[in-house]
Formats: C-alpha cells, sequence, structure tokens
C-alpha cells in the first residue's frame, strides 16, 4: 500500500475539506490539486519517485492520500493521479483564485481520522509514519524541510479502504452529528439494512434523515406546519427517480437510435431524451415518456426480466402520482399536516408497507446488472 501525506494550507481556503466534500457528495469523486507554492520553487530530488508511484494509480491499485493542517487529519482514497486539467471536478475556489495547480489526485472517498485535536494527530497518527526518502525516520512536526507530497511508510499498517461492506463510504458520515449517525443506524436497523442504505444518493439520504430529525422534534405539535418535512422526503424520491430513469434511458439509447431522437418539453424548452442524462425534468416528463411506443418497445427488447418491463410500466407511474398529488398540495401554499407527512414518511421508510424508495433502488440495481 502506496500511502503520501499532503499538509494543506488553510491560507487558500478556511473551510478545504468541507468544499471537497461538497464536490464529493454532488458527485461521488473529487479532485484535490496540490497547489505550486509560490514562495518556493524547489524541485523534489525524489520527483522519480513520485512519477513512478502517481503511474501505478488506479481504482484497483489505489493510493492513501493523508490530509492534514495538524490540527485534523483525513485520509482519501486516490484512483488516479494526473497532471491533466481536472479543474472541473474540483470546488470552484482553484479556478476562481486562479491557483496553480502541479498535481490533481482524484478522490473517491474521504475519511477522517482526527478532526480539530494537534496532540493527537501529532502523538498518534503523524507519530506513525516514517519519511522514505527522508532517512525513513518518524514524520517530524518541527523544525522539517518537507516538500510535498511526501512518500511516506506507516510503523503499524492501517488500510482504512479495505474490507469495507460493499457500497460504504465514509465520507457520508463525516461532520454529521451523533443524532443524525444515529438516525441513520436506526433506517439502516430497520428500515433499508446495509443492502440498499449504501446505494441511496448522499444528498437524499442527507434529506431523509434531516426529514425525520424535523418529523421526531416536532411530532407531537398540533400546530406545527409539516410542509419542510414534505419537501424534505419528495426530493429523496425525486432524486432517486431521475437517477433510476437516468440508468433506463442509458440502456434504451445504446439498444435503440431511434429513442435517442425522442422529444419533450418542459418550461417551453425543447429537448431530446438524451439530454436526461445531463438536465433532470419534472417527474411529469417520465410518465410522458414511458407512455412512448417506441419507449415501452426497447424497454421490452432491451431486458429479458418482464417483472422490469411491469415496474417501469405500472408501478412507477403510480409511484409519481402519489408523490405529485402531495407535492403539488404543498407547493401551491397549502400547510402540510402531520398526518400527510407522515403518510409520506410511511411510504418511503416502508412502515407497514413496502418502501417505494427501496422498490426503485432494487429495479435500479436489475437494470445496472443488465448492462454488465
Amino acid at each position: 500500500m502506496k500511502n503520501l501525506i499532503i499538509l494543506y494550507n488553510p491560507y487558500y481556503e478556511k473551510d478545504v475539506i468541507e468544499q471537497h466534500l461538497k464536490v464529493l457528495i454532488e458527485n461521488q469523486k473529487v479532485a484535490f490539486g496540490k497547489v505550486r507554492s509560490k514562495l518556493k520553487n524547489i524541485e523534489h530530488n525524489f520527483q522519480d519517485d513520485l512519477e513512478n508511484i502517481y503511474k501505478s494509480v488506479d481504482s484497483e491499485n489505489y493510493l492513501q492520500l493523508f490530509l492534514t493542517d495538524y490540527s485534523s487529519i483525513y485520509v482519501a482514497k486516490v484512483v488516479k493521479i494526473t497532471n491533466e486539467d481536472l479543474y472541473d471536478l474540483a470546488p470552484a475556489y482553484y479556478k476562481e483564485k486562479n491557483l496553480e495547480v502541479e498535481t490533481w489526485f482524484l478522490i473517491e472517498d474521504i475519511c477522517e481520522i482526527v478532526r480539530n485535536d494537534f496532540e493527537k494527530v501529532r502523538d498518534d497518527i503523524l507519530a506513525n509514519f516514517t519519511a522514505l526518502n527522508f532517512g525513513n525516520h518518524t514524520y517530524g512536526v518541527y523544525g522539517s524541510n518537507y516538500i510535498y507530497p511526501l512518500i511516506v511508510n506507516q510503523k503499524e499498517d492501517r488500510r482504512f479502504f479495505e474490507d469495507l461492506e460493499d457500497g460504504f463510504k465514509y465520507y457520508i458520515d463525516i461532520f454529521k452529528s451523533p443524532k443524525y449517525l444515529a438516525i441513520k443506524q436506526n433506517l439502516i436497523d430497520f428500515c433499508f439494512s446495509s443492502k440498499y442504505i449504501y446505494s441511496i444518493h448522499p444528498e437524499s439520504l442527507t434529506n431523509i434523515i434531516s426529514a425525520e430529525i424535523e418529523f421526531e422534534d416536532n411530532k407531537s405539535d398540533v400546530t406545527y406546519d409539516f410542509t419542510s418535512v414534505v419537501i424534505k422526503y419528495s426530493k429523496t424520491m425525486e432524486k432517486e427517480i431521475y437517477l433510476f430513469m437516468k440508468e433506463l434511458f442509458k440502456v434504451l439509447i445504446k439498444n435503440s437510435k431511434d429513442v435517442a431522437n425522442i422529444e419533450y418539453t418542459v418550461t417551453g424548452i425543447n429537448y431530446k431524451i438524451s439530454d436526461i442524462l445531463m438536465h433532470k425534468p419534472n417527474l411529469g416528463t417520465y410518465k410522458f415518456l414511458i407512455k412512448s411506443n417506441i419507449v415501452e418497445n426497447a424497454i421490452k427488447e432491451s431486458f429479458e426480466n418482464n417483472s422490469i418491463f411491469f415496474f417501469i410500466k405500472k408501478t412507477v407511474p403510480y409511484y409519481i402520482n402519489f408523490l405529485q398529488d402531495i407535492r403539488n398540495e404543498v407547493v401551491h401554499g397549502s400547510i402540510a399536516s402531520k398526518d400527510e407527512a407522515n403518510t409520506l414518511r410511511n411510504k418511503i421508510l416502508g412502515v407497514a408497507d413496502d418502501s417505494i424508495l427501496t422498490d426503485i433502488l432494487k429495479y435500479k440495481k436489475k437494470i445496472l446488472e443488465s448492462r454488465t
């Protein structure tokens, strides 16, 4: 296992990790840039060693990149290291501040090791490192002239991204409160299990848990307006239905040129089905497209499993109608009652009924499996 460490500088941005995390949550990957120092013009005397490491890194042979400002330390799972332009996969401040990046590290996951505890970072984590190109001595916080990225070995080998449950990501839980994490665990234990919880988009999961917290905090208040609760639950389903339809149309477009050329209109703007891969339409658009004979035939030809066809043609429109009925009332000014919020909650979480979210995730998985 190869390990590098970079000392990141809060001078560029106070919330460096938070901004990278935001991009990671949205895109499931983020680029971290090693910014070229304006104060030093020193080349690594071990640049060849670094280049050899960079060339060896891919998704199967990932690298552990430790990121620290000495107060906190994180470790990132790096699946690509490159000099190519990855500004579009990085937080906006790289471009806004015209930062010159000498090397990009493409990250799939980040694990928080220690936060806001300098002594623990120094004594428990950094003291476990030896600097390979500096006599293999223990990493020194004081009086060192390290040039970063620095190649390090671990005295006690820790591999943070091995032996994890399928789909598990650390970054989803970073900076979350104990209450948030407790509710997430309840959702794993009683609603989705680990089989499906890790298939939920991080934004959707945050919306569910935020809705759960608000619902639990106010369910005894008969005067409370549950509108924001309904909106959060609805956003979860809108996101997951979009991701489901995205995977569906990837398959259909690949198998049928006629599907790719189908047009639709949203708020006066014309689109083709291929645009769904980049732009999320409204829920009604999915119902319109599913009714198309071209789409129907493409579904039949693309999937041997008849249950997929039935789910897309019958079940998905039913779920969309259910969501639209509740969401539209709220959007048009009606105060959402506890009963309305509870009805939507029960349908999504699967309380005394099948979970519509689990259904969407299950069939998305079937579609993904059909592509392999």
